[in-house]
């Protein structure tokens, strides 16, 4: 950015040179003889505060020439410039600099506070102590907390910034994504309200952190289930971020959730689009890496499921677990995923005390539905039990929400399905296609059930028909998973009636189901379930036959077919065998 002198000259400002704005006289006084040169803060007005922009990038002589001369303004410009390259080259002299400035001031700079937490990390990293690691994000989530409450008293833009987007992080990180959403969106307000330069292309751009703000609010839609939201954000910060090497960072973060969110609603070529920029980019510092990324750690495990790869899976998700605990916003997602492992590759019983462990590490115990992500977790639950025997229990968790959600009615028809009731299957799966706008994966998922359903009724010509609407409906060719859950020689006849060869790469997929479910030598009819249901509650024959406004004989007729195919020969035995087959809740 350049000023005109008073003949009109172009005059080019540089982080070096100094101009005073508010409190920006330095608390200790200059080494004798040493004229300090500072970088220029341009006060754009009274409400607005001052930011500047620098000329040119900062040699490492003036960089450290910045950091020890003690002048705190020619820090705080520093930092924007720089921003982690500039904990990440001079940790130690950070903290000694900023290791004599009283408390008291550093709690009106919060600009200084972030850098010394972060030259903190730094510094611990470099040791191997993962603890203060740990801490230091936990310093800054009660340093963004302890900003919210005087937000409107800061006068320069960039200090509002960077306390106000550290207040975003730490509402989201108490998972109170309400409140981090609102405290975003009066950051955005209030830098939009900053001026603005007339034309385009002399925009003036924010110096510190660009796109951080809008990243940050990405993650928060994305974590509160607000997909239109999320996606605008992160397209925004991508294009607000500045250039390589060190002002790029929020393009990073915002083009890594987007792979995450692209790949977990089957949006594969756009997820990899992301990945592949995202490639091109220049990384996190390590120190700093595992609180930004893991998103596309996670996209890229679930791209590998999704086209039949589970070596590459497996890698990255044992990568990802070291990764994990710093990114307790995605324990969802990281969650889904190995359900998604698991329920074809792995051990279904073992993802389900996986996520048992996710849930207890992250406090989530409780099977909640309300929120986004709790309904992410117990979609990737729901499909691991379809695998595992517990259809009755996926019916259960369908009829406790509200059936008719679309969050779980792939899960809920193919557990029908896997019961035998071809007829349910069909009605649910069809309904929830007709009802509600669902996801790509969703979708497909709906049609291999539809198809699946036909078959098994004998229907050859509709099951042609729903299985090659789902081969159009991938993704990719690559796309392999939402057909794995068929019995392979459904499959093949499916592939054979739509005249296709081979779903799986290789004409074969190695896929583990691992725990056989139990199967009926005879299905129950609708009013045999019902009637079962019934003498699962206790109701005697008499009670039964009340209810359902049928004759006594009928209602024990129906209790001797119900013996007959479950092979037992009588009611105690009937209830245990129904729980354990999955037709009925425990």
């Amino acid at each position: 950015m350049g000023r005109r002198s008073h003949d009109g000259r172009s005059q080019k400002f540089h982080p070096l040179d100094h101009q005073f704005g508010e409190e920006t006289r330095d608390w200790r006084n200059s080494p004798s003889g040493h004229v300090r040169r500072s970088c220029i803060i341009f006060d754009f007005n009274q409400d607005h505060g001052m930011t500047w922009t620098p000329h040119a990038p900062l040699t490492r002589e003036e960089t450290l020439l910045s950091v020890r001369a003690g002048d705190l303004d020619a820090l705080e410009c520093t930092f924007d410039a720089q921003w982690y390259d500039l904990p990440d080259q001079f940790a130690d002299e950070v903290m000694r600099t900023l290791g004599d400035v009283p408390a008291d001031v550093l709690e009106r700079r919060p600009r200084l506070t972030h850098l010394a937490l972060l030259a903190q990390r730094r510094q611990a990293y470099a040791r191997g102590d993962d603890d203060a690691v740990s801490r230091s994000f936990q310093l800054y989530v009660r340093a963004g907390l302890r900003s919210v409450r005087r937000l409107d008293r800061l006068s320069r833009l960039p200090d509002t910034l960077c306390a106000g987007t550290a207040a975003v992080v730490a509402h989201r990180s108490r998972r109170d994504y309400a409140s981090s959403e609102r405290v975003g969106a009066w950051l955005d307000a209030r830098a939009q309200d900053a001026p603005h330069a007339a034309l385009p292309w002399a925009a003036i751009r924010p110096a510190a952190r660009p796109g951080w703000l809008s990243a940050q609010r990405g993650i928060t839609a994305m974590l509160s289930g607000a997909d239109d939201a999320a996606a605008t954000l992160f397209s925004r910060a991508a294009e607000e971020a500045g250039d390589r090497p060190s002002a790029h960072y929020a393009r990073v973060t915002a083009t890594a959730h987007l792979a995450l969110l692209g790949a977990y609603r089957g949006h594969h070529r756009l997820a990899w689009r992301h990945l592949e920029r995202l490639a091109d980019e220049p990384p996190f510092p390590d120190w700093v890496a595992s609180a930004h990324m893991g998103a596309d750690a996670l996209a890229s495990a679930q791209l590998a499921i999704d086209e039949g790869d589970p070596e590459t899976a497996r890698a990255i998700l044992a990568e990802y677990e070291a990764l994990a605990p710093h990114r307790p916003d995605l324990w969802a997602f990281h969650a889904h995923v190995l359900a998604c492992y698991h329920a074809h590759y792995g051990d279904p019983l073992r993802g389900l005390r996986e996520i048992d462990e996710l849930r207890l590490l992250h406090g989530v115990v409780g099977r909640e539905s309300d929120t986004f992500l709790g309904r992410v977790a117990l979609r990737g639950e729901a499909k691991l039990l379809v695998r595992a025997g517990g259809a009755g229990r996926v019916l259960q968790l369908a009829h406790e929400h509200d059936p008719n959600d679309e969050w779980l009615s792939t899960h809920h028809a193919w557990a029908h399905l896997v019961l035998g009731e071809t007829v349910e299957a069909i009605s649910l799966a069809s309904s929830a296609l007709r009802r509600a706008p669902l996801s790509p994966n969703d979708a497909l998922g709906l049609h291999v059930v539809n198809a699946v359903a036909h078959l098994r009724a004998g229907r050859e010509d509709k099951a042609r028909a729903w299985f090659q609407r789902a081969l159009r409906l991938r993704a990719t060719p690559r796309q392999v998973a939402p057909f794995l859950g068929m019995r392979p020689e459904e499959r093949e006849t499916l592939e054979r009636l739509a005249g296709v060869s081979s779903l799986l790469p290789g004409g074969s997929t190695v896929v583990d189901h691992n725990v056989l479910g139990v199967a009926l030598a005879e299905r129950l009819s609708p009013r045999e379930r019902v009637v079962l249901e019934a003498l699962c509650e206790g109701c005697t024959a008499e009670q039964a036959a009340e209810r359902f406004s049928v004759s006594i004989n009928t209602v024990r007729t129906q209790i001797r077919h119900i013996y007959r195919k479950l092979g037992v020969t009588s009611r105690r035995e009937a209830v245990a065998a129904a729980r354990e087959l999955g037709l009925v809740a425990a």
